[in-house]
């Protein structure tokens, strides 16, 4: 039953990457002639992406830097990105994603991260590099037990510029998941590798 949902997970991934461009294309048809190439990005320019992949365990690391299994198969993830121009090469905003994953006896691991988020863009119309880091909080949930954890979101994307409102391309993020408790040896740092596709709006 796990294999099935995170089957279904993936084909609804590949599915909105082709789907994707071909709203851009109609947009563009409508038009009847394709856009030039955008002017820089100034102050008061937003953006809107929606991003979904997978989702990597990798290991827990304690404060005593012992590093363990974590025993997770892989899983999906997926976030909404909202971000807004400070200048040309800088944005900022708040991501809301989400993520699941399964224990070896069938149990998911689900969590929430809610981050703030800046990113510093490298550029070459039509390519664009952000590198991004995302600070905030993640609503842990296994089993019976539920938990606000620390996190942060250090990430690179690298973004095409279909045409002046559409970008398409690949994130790869890492996830620093910091769970603390009472004794330091009961903390955990859960280390975790989002890889994950991009459609991203400018407006």
């Amino acid at each position: 039953m796990n294999k099935r949902f995170l089957s279904i997970f993936i084909a609804a991934v590949l599915i909105m990457c082709v789907l994707a461009p071909l709203a851009a294309q109609d947009e563009q048809d409508k038009q009847g002639k394709p856009k030039e190439p955008p002017p820089q990005y100034t102050l008061g320019d937003q953006t809107l992406s929606i991003n979904a992949g997978l989702f990597v365990p990798l290991f827990f690391l304690t404060y005593q830097f012992a590093a363990a299994s974590t025993h997770l198969t892989v899983g999906g993830a997926g976030s909404l990105n909202w971000m807004a121009y400070v200048n040309s090469w800088l944005r900022v905003g708040i991501e809301v994603g989400g993520m699941f994953a399964f224990s070896p006896n069938g149990n998911t691991l689900l969590s929430l991260p809610i981050t703030a988020k800046a990113s510093y863009i490298l550029s070459s119309y039509p390519f664009e590099i952000p590198f991004s880091l995302g600070v905030g909080m993640n609503v842990v949930k296994y089993i019976d037990k539920s938990m606000i954890d620390l996190i942060l979101k250090p990430g690179v994307s690298g973004l095409w510029a279909y045409n002046a409102s559409w970008s398409f391309g690949l994130n790869a993020t890492y996830w620093w998941s910091m769970q603390f408790s009472k004794t330091a040896d009961q903390g955990r740092i859960g280390n975790f590798l989002e890889l994950s596709l991009c459609a991203l709006y400018h407006y």
